[in-house]
């Protein structure tokens, strides 16, 4: 007999963490574009204030700032659907201390984070580095408090 059974055990589990694909499509950009397109807008608006400084161009300098925010918008809307967070996330790139969590999630969180939350080695080694940076930056000042109070 060739019916199927609902109520049979199924024949394989169909683990979805195995098939290394996300369970829907998030659209936007991944990490590495995302952190190259984020390198290519910082060279591009340095380069333009670098111009601008060089030859008393005022209005180059201040023409590189609307750049540099659309370009950050942009750039942190698209990885921020790709992660799986609300997309005007990106909102937040303006907002101190607040940008450096967006900005954060957005270079090291895998494609559709919010909805497995789990980390990849790629991800992992982002965060570790970003946080000997900041170790180091504190003890850098606590080294510079130290032998500047003696």
């Amino acid at each position: 007999m060739n019916e199927y059974n609902p109520f049979a055990a199924p024949a394989d589990f169909g683990d979805l963490a195995s098939d290394g694909r996300p369970a829907r499509e998030y659209g936007g950009i991944r990490r590495l574009p995302y952190f190259g397109y984020s390198f290519l807008l910082n060279v591009v608006v340095q380069v333009m204030q670098g111009v601008g400084n060089a030859n008393n161009a005022t209005a180059l300098i201040f023409l590189s700032i609307p750049i540099a925010l659309v370009g950050t918008f942009v750039l942190a809307y698209q990885r921020c659907k790709n992660i799986g967070m609300n997309p005007w996330w990106c909102l937040g790139m303006v907002v101190p201390l607040l940008n450096i969590f967006v900005g954060l999630r957005c270079t090291a969180y895998p494609e559709g984070y919010e909805d497995h939350k789990t980390l990849d080695g790629p991800a992992k080694i982002i965060l570790g580095i970003f946080v000997a940076a900041i170790v180091l930056v504190i003890v850098a000042v606590v080294v510079v408090i130290v032998a500047s109070s003696r």
